[in-house]
């Protein structure tokens, strides 16, 4: 008889023993598809969260480092970044594009800065725009002519054109500003400008009617108007101190004028040479330019081999930063759950090994008379084997099968109520231990929360999972199966048949 046939008989005659390994795989089998579900959901919410983050780096001061140096010595003055190394950074092959930017503040003369119609937040408008001592717009120096900004969607071109790498190299006196400011002052494309560039002495002290010790105007082409992109606040962040920052930066943000970085450069070393007449000591050592680097790589995760292969090259007190570095924070939860999944599984497939290993050769002890007759008979011993194994696997697949969805579900229900308690705790250790509030423009960067977190944590029955859950079930019940084949391989037929 062929022993596939011999197998499906035996599991339908021995129903009880067959529903006792059935009970037991489908158990472990929870365990192993819970684990494997919570894993495949953590990686999946690391690649959404770094794609939501994006791809950009920029090489920021360590304040750490500059408080440090500062205390060794109070005389320290930081150096800027060489163009040279952020060229070579920028040619890396993990970056798609790159910019490095030079701002410096201009008074307003004739022009009228935006200022947000929001009374309470009439203080910080005065700081962004409007306020006194030549601090009215700033001039945003780029050295990428299409404008980074405008590729990475924190602005759009709504009328006119970019800047051309001739007006880039030679530092052509044109500029880009923003909608507010154009409708304010009824300006538009081919329009000339006048930006006075302003330097107090406020050595003796600060009026609001001081007059500025040396003074001279920067006439400017408006070649392009852009628009900002609105970045609306979510459903938790909707609060007063919240909405007063994203005033604060829109307002600022509005009063920018996109400049090629030589004429930034320009204004920039003549407030240098003003200041050093009013304060001579304080400004030796202390006139480099001082660039922000920007990278856009071509994939978020390129982000850890870039680090790796710049980190070495970036001069003390700078550091870089990762748009995706901010995972890193927030993902303490998730980390947790992918750690405690591991070992979840690791100890499944371990406890499966073991306790079906001992279901079967329990069961081959019972069944030794019915080998050795089959041995007897002549019938190969790997013909027995494949007997037992074509009959486990059998029960394997049909617990499997139904521990795939309600141990997912398991997962499911239990995964997303312990990462919801561990962000609690995490959102309440991170405002115990917070101490002083950070301004960071929501322009800048997409910010993520611990409940974006949450929301991309979705356990899910994927075609990825479906494989990976059944091959290591398979293969773990495979092996346990074997394992005990060494009893039956050393059965001896005479002395069970005497």
């Amino acid at each position: 008889m062929n022993f596939i046939k011999r197998g499906w008989l035996s599991l339908t005659r021995r129903k009880g023993k067959a529903i006792i390994l059935f009970t037991v795989i489908f158990i472990l089998g929870n365990v192993m598809a819970g684990a494997v579900s919570i894993r495949q959901a953590s990686s999946n919410v690391e690649k959404v969260i770094k794609h939501q983050l994006g791809s950009k780096a920029t090489i920021d001061l360590d304040f750490k480092k500059v408080e440090k140096e500062f205390q060794k010595d109070d005389k320290y003055r930081v150096k800027g970044l060489d163009t040279e190394l952020i060229n070579k950074i920028g040619n890396s092959e993990y970056v798609k594009y790159y910019d490095y930017n030079l701002s410096v503040m201009m008074g307003k003369g004739d022009l009228k800065p935006f200022e947000s119609e929001k009374e309470e937040n009439a203080v910080m408008s005065s700081v962004a725009g409007g306020g006194s001592g030549g601090s009215d717009f700033t001039l945003k120096g780029v050295q990428y002519n299409e404008v980074l900004d405008f590729n990475e969607k924190k602005a759009q071109l709504i009328d006119g054109r970019v800047f051309t790498n001739e007006e880039i190299e030679k530092g052509n006196k044109v500029t880009i500003i923003s909608k507010k400011v154009a409708d304010e002052n009824n300006l538009k494309v081919g329009d000339k400008i006048v930006l006075p560039n302003e330097v107090y002495d406020y050595s003796s002290g600060y009026s609001e009617n001081s007059e500025p010790s040396a003074s001279r105007d920067l006439v400017l082409e408006v070649i392009g108007i852009f628009e900002p992109t609105n970045v609306e606040p979510k459903e938790g962040e909707k609060d007063e101190d919240g909405n007063m920052q994203m005033d604060f930066f829109n307002t600022m943000y509005q009063n920018t004028m996109y400049v090629p970085n030589l004429v930034a450069k320009g204004e920039t070393d003549f407030q240098n040479t003003e200041f050093s007449k009013i304060l001579p000591e304080e400004m030796q050592g202390n006139q480099d330019e001082m660039y922000s680097p920007v990278y856009i790589l071509k994939n978020p995760e390129m982000s850890d081999s870039f680090k790796n292969e710049i980190e070495k090259l970036i001069p003390s007190p700078y550091k870089l930063n990762s748009s995706t570095d901010e995972y890193d924070s927030i993902a303490a939860p998730i980390k947790s759950m992918e750690k405690l999944s591991t070992y979840v599984l690791i100890a499944a497939i371990g406890a499966s090994l073991l306790i079906v290993s001992l279901v079967v050769l329990l069961f081959l002890r019972d069944r030794k008379h019915e080998f050795g007759v089959y041995l007897s008979l002549g019938e190969k011993r790997a013909r027995v084997i494949g007997q037992i194994i074509f009959e486990v696997i059998t029960i394997a697949i049909l617990a499997l099968g139904l521990s795939v969805f309600s141990g997912n579900m398991l997962a499911s229900s239990l995964s997303n109520s312990m990462v919801q308690s561990q962000i609690e705790a995490q959102m309440e250790k991170e405002s115990n231990e917070m101490g002083t509030m950070f301004l960071s423009d929501p322009g800048e960067k997409t910010k993520v929360t611990e409940e974006d977190v949450s929301e991309a944590y979705k356990v899910n029955l994927t075609p990825s999972y479906l494989i990976t859950f059944f091959s290591l079930g398979i293969g773990t019940i495979l092996g346990a199966t074997i394992v005990p084949m060494g009893y039956l391989m050393r059965l001896n037929p005479k002395k069970i048949m005497l």
